[in-house]
């Protein structure tokens, strides 16, 4: 093992161990490679991806010091142990009470399937002789085809939204349709994004999932109703350029408010994570009477 691995390890003996994993460590050592592992890929994933990595090894944990007592190390993790917990996942209920949503499931299988190559492309003592999670282990994502709205429904959605009595969500609601970025994108949007370039005021889009910010141009009647905003909401202690009613703005947020959008428009059933508008392109915007760039968007 590295040098830098094996001053990790030390780690679980020390009073630093988080307390969700000191359970774990109380029944058998692996805790001590899992959280080596975290602080490895903390390096290069973003926060939000390390902590989900974080809760799918340490369910994992919890399960396989109770299917099997003897377990004494992340070594000595085989392949039965991986179908046991495929099964036992498989038969879990979430948050709400329902089956673990799909998208849930291969994801951690996904995230437990890499910590195992990982550690084993890095050649540390206690990764498994042999790989026992694969890649057929994974279940497949399903790929629809992009979800349309035709010109009827989409207008039917904004005028739903136009009659939207809360202003922070219409203002966030308005930013989607107009700029195309994610869900995500618009929680993270900075207290100073909105800048004036020439004539026309632009819509800064900070670095996110897509590994890239940029400026996106903005409707003056768009301008004018984020201006509202700010002058009865604004600015937030927070330091991000919208909230929600309770401080920061989520994504769990956002897509609430799309849902209730969407239901008094009867447009659509359940709402993904970003509203696209693919044609004309954005740029348009400046030039259109409407503040929004198409009469046709899609959900992605």
């Amino acid at each position: 093992m590295n040098a830098p691995a094996q001053k990790r390890r030390a780690r679980p003996d020390g009073p630093v161990v988080p307390p969700k994993w000191q359970p774990i460590h109380a029944v058998a050592p692996l805790a001590a490679t899992m959280l080596a592992y975290l602080d490895q890929v903390a390096v290069s994933l973003r926060p939000q991806t390390v902590r989900a990595v974080e809760t799918d090894l340490r369910i994992f944990a919890c399960f396989v010091v109770d299917h099997d007592p003897a377990l004494s190390c992340v070594g000595e993790v085989d392949r039965s142990h991986i179908e046991a917990f495929k099964l036992w996942q498989r038969a879990q209920s979430g948050v709400k009470g329902a089956p673990v949503a799909s998208s849930t499931f291969r994801r951690r299988l996904g995230m437990l399937r890499m910590f195992f190559v990982r550690i084993t492309e890095w050649g540390w003592t206690d990764a498994p002789a042999r790989l026992p999670i694969f890649f057929g282990d994974v279940p497949r994502r399903s790929e629809p085809l992009p979800r349309f709205l035709d010109d009827g429904e989409y207008a039917r959605f904004m005028r739903a939204l136009a009659a939207e009595p809360h202003l922070h969500r219409r203002v966030a609601i308005e930013l989607l349709a107009c700029t195309g970025m994610r869900v995500g994108e618009l929680c993270e949007l900075e207290g100073n994004a909105i800048t004036r370039i020439g004539d026309g005021h632009w819509l800064r889009i900070p670095v996110g999932k897509l590994h890239n910010d940029r400026y996106v141009p903005l409707h003056p009647q768009l301008v004018a109703l984020l201006d509202d905003y700010r002058r009865d909401h604004g600015p937030h202690s927070h330091g991000r350029l919208l909230s929600g009613e309770q401080g920061p703005l989520n994504r769990y947020a956002v897509q609430r408010w799309l849902t209730a959008v969407a239901n008094r428009a009867a447009s659509a059933t359940s709402i993904p994570t970003a509203l696209v508008t693919p044609w004309p392109p954005v740029g348009a915007c400046r030039s259109r009477p409407s503040p929004h760039c198409s009469a046709t968007a899609r959900w992605t």
